[in-house]
Order: structure tokens, then sequence, then C-alpha cells
């Protein structure tokens, strides 16, 4: 449009140079130079022109893409603006299942605080008979924190007394070195007979229990020195803290005896938690009468006598 503008202009310039040459002829020089500078200023302007068109066209380019890149951006907020609608439609439809729910907690709220309201009447009597307990109680527990106090007492007097148990039995167990010691050095010279000694020791193993809990079979016999009638100080080799109980000798064989469990009174006596393949140690004891007995058993085997 401007193009055609300024082509317009240029025509009717020239067209009015030219009616001013033919009116008035000794001017032409004047008009001819006038002419030149006008179609400088042409070209000029058309170059501009040219200019102003690659521009124009250029702008119009960026503004295209722009448009485009526009459209995208509305077609993506216009998709987003639908997940919304249906997002907000859902919560919509949540929003009512909620005030419904609400509006049923409600009346059940309501429900209970009325039945909260009716079991809150027996409360004051419901606290007068728990009165007494509560006294009761309270009378408990300075009767336990008495008996706490006293069990910390008796403790105190069970450590020192475990304290004295200890010094004994290391005192016990000194005499008894210093016995076998003794022993040992007295009967260096002296001929045994071949079972077992009083104070001797033998390590047994038990290998079956009776029914009935009144003794056990062991896995030494006659060849191991044990004869019939012989009674016996057992301690549990794997329970040092157990007590110790006193047997008498059964059944005799070669490789295996019945050792039955005596009380002092004679009566049936069972240890605890005596279990089978378990080791004991067998101290020969028993009264000082059996010595002729002994010594009778010493004659009957005096063909194969050891000596020490």
């Amino acid at each position: 449009m401007i193009l055609f503008i300024f082509r317009s202009l240029a025509w009717l310039s020239s067209i009015g140079l030219g009616i001013f040459f033919i009116l008035n002829p000794s001017s032409s020089n004047a008009i001819l130079v006038e002419l030149q500078k006008a179609e400088d200023e042409l070209v000029n302007l058309q170059s501009q022109m040219e200019s102003d068109k690659n521009k124009t066209a250029n702008d119009e380019l960026e503004l295209s893409k722009q448009s485009t890149a526009f459209r995208e951006r509305s077609d993506l907020a216009k998709a987003e603006e639908l997940e919304i609608d249906e997002e907000l439609e859902g919560v919509s439809a949540k929003s009512e299942e909620l005030d419904k729910q609400v509006a049923e907690k409600k009346e059940e709220l309501e429900s209970l605080k009325q039945e909260l309201a009716k079991a809150g009447i027996p409360l004051g009597e419901i606290e007068l008979q728990g009165k007494p307990l509560f006294d009761r109680e309270i009378s408990l527990k300075e009767s336990i924190k008495k008996l706490e106090s006293d069990l910390a007492v008796q403790k105190e007097k069970a450590d020192a007394i475990a304290s004295e148990l200890a010094v004994l039995e290391t005192k016990r167990k000194i005499s008894e070195e210093n016995f076998d010691s003794e022993k040992e050095r007295l009967t260096a010279d002296v001929k045994k007979p071949y079972h077992l000694h009083f104070a001797d020791k033998k390590e047994v193993v038990v290998r079956n229990k009776v029914p009935s809990g009144k003794g056990v079979f062991i896995d030494a016999g006659y060849r191991d020195g044990f004869r019939n009638g012989m009674e016996f100080l057992g301690e549990k080799l794997d329970d040092r803290s157990a007590l110790p109980f006193r047997a008498e000798l059964g059944l005799v064989q070669d490789s295996y005896s019945y050792l039955k469990f005596v009380s002092v009174e004679g009566s049936g006596f069972s240890p605890d938690s005596l279990r089978e393949d378990e080791r004991i140690l067998l101290t020969r004891s028993g009264k000082l009468s059996l010595l002729k007995k002994d010594k009778e058993l010493a004659d009957s085997n005096s063909t194969t006598v050891p000596e020490n």
C-alpha cells in the first residue's frame, strides 16, 4: 500500500514537471536538476520500501510463530481447565458424601452424649462403692513397701550368709585336699583291697532310671570295685550347687550296678532332675561296722589284690 502511494506521487510529480516544462521552456535546466533529485529520492524511497517490506515479512513470520505458540498454550490451558472441571465434579460428589457422613456422625455423637449422661447418673454410687477398694489399694501399697524394705534387709543377711558359705566351702575344699593328700601319704605303702575302700571316689554315668524313681543303673560294676551293700555319697558333677544324696548298691554285675537312693532314715529318696547320661561322683561312705565286711571281701579277693 505504501509502495503504491509512493509510485502515485512519483508519477504525479513527473506529470507536473512535464506540464511545467512545456509552459516554461526557459527553466528546463533547473527542472532537470529537480527531476534528477526527485528520481534519486524515488530510488532511495524504493530501497527503503524494499527494506521495510523484508522487515515486515520477518515481523509477520515472528508474529505467526508467536501466534502458533500462543494457540498451543491456549489449547493446553483448555485441556487443563477441562481436567480441573472434572476433578471439581468428583470433589463435589465426595464433598456431598462427606457432608452426609458428618451429619451421621453428629447424630451418633448426640446419641452418645445422651447415653453418657444416663451412664453418669450411677457414677457417684460407683465411686462410693469403690472408695473402700481404693483405701485397700493404698494399704496394700504401704504393705508392699514395708515388705520390700524387709526383703532388702533379708537380702543383705542372705548375702552375708552366702559370703560365709563361700568361706566355708573354701575351707571344706582345702580340708578335702589336705585329707586326700594325707590319705595318700598314709596309705602309700598299704595294700588295698580290690574293691573300693572308705572315702574312695569313683565317677560314673547314669545309664537308666527305674520307673519308680527310687534308683538308677550305672555304668560300673564288680570289675570297678563295687560290691553289694556298699553305701555312697553322690554328687552331680554337672551341677555342683545341687544337694548331695545317699545311695546303696543292690545288684552288682561285671560292668553295671543298681544304685538305690536312701535317706538317713532309710526311706526312698530321689535326687531332683537326675537325668540319663548324667555324670555323678560317688564317694564310699557308711558305718564303721562295715569294716569287718570289707575285711571279709579283702580275704575273698586276696589272690587278685593289686598294690598301689
